[in-house]
């Protein structure tokens, strides 16, 4: 299972911060930290970070796409928004993801709304999905966003787009977080999105994603929509 830290997406962070967020969450050896939008952070960071382990990530729409290329990082996230998923066609989705590809860059495509729209029309939803891969993206991660779905509907989507091959993640927002993330791999995401590093007077430490929340310090949002799912967290140590 791979890893995605989405920490330094947060606004109101000085430069600073994320690139000492960034140099902390290398230590756990997650896969991906996403830097957040283009920007002088990148600048910076092509001078000052050296990561080990760990993927920096520039993320960005279709519209960003000189951006995110100058940013020069090895992997971009294109984020498709709504429940068309992007502004443009998917032919332009499929252009943004070709360019970058050429450019020797790793894309991952992050569709958020994924799941209002798969209940809104499913033949659509698909059709990103698989435009994406052809084009060359070798992730598509499938975000929850609105957050209106149970995890076991969760489970039974990613399990059917998982059924065309194409290697996917998940991401979502909210409480319930744990059981959402436990069914989506169980159904064959392989990537998981989520924040990791710890807010407290700025970005100053990270922790492992195994680490439970009650371990930092940080109080669990209450999600009371866990109720029936309760099962599911307790299998992998999200309830104590």
């Amino acid at each position: 299972m791979e890893h995605y830290d989405i920490s330094l997406r947060r606004t109101g962070l000085s430069i600073s911060d994320r690139l000492v967020a960034a140099r902390r969450l290398d230590t756990p050896g997650l896969t991906f930290v996403d830097g957040g939008r283009p920007g002088r952070f990148y600048r910076r960071a092509a001078v000052e970070l050296r990561l080990r382990a760990t993927t920096l990530v520039v993320s960005g729409g279709a519209e960003d796409l000189t951006a995110l290329l100058a940013a020069e990082t090895a992997a971009v996230a294109m984020v498709v928004q709504g429940h068309g998923f992007f502004p443009d066609s998917v032919s332009g989705l499929r252009e943004a993801v070709r360019q970058l590809v050429r450019a020797q860059r790793r894309v991952i495509v992050e569709a958020r709304d994924f799941f209002d729209g798969w209940l809104a029309d499913p033949e659509h939803a698909l059709e990103v999905v698989l435009t994406a891969a052809e084009a060359g993206a070798e992730t598509v991660l499938l975000h929850d966003t609105a957050g209106r779905l149970w995890p076991d509907q969760i489970g039974e989507i990613v399990e059917t787009v998982a059924e065309t091959g194409v290697p996917l993640g998940f991401g979502c927002h909210g409480g319930d977080f744990v059981a959402k993330q436990q069914f989506a791999a169980e159904a064959g995401a392989g990537l998981l999105q989520r924040s990791y590093a710890v807010v407290r007077g700025g970005l100053d430490r990270a922790v492992s994603p195994s680490v439970h929340s009650a371990e930092t310090g940080i109080a669990p949002v209450p999600c009371p929509r866990l109720e029936q799912t309760v099962s599911a967290q307790k299998a992998i140590g999200g309830v104590r």
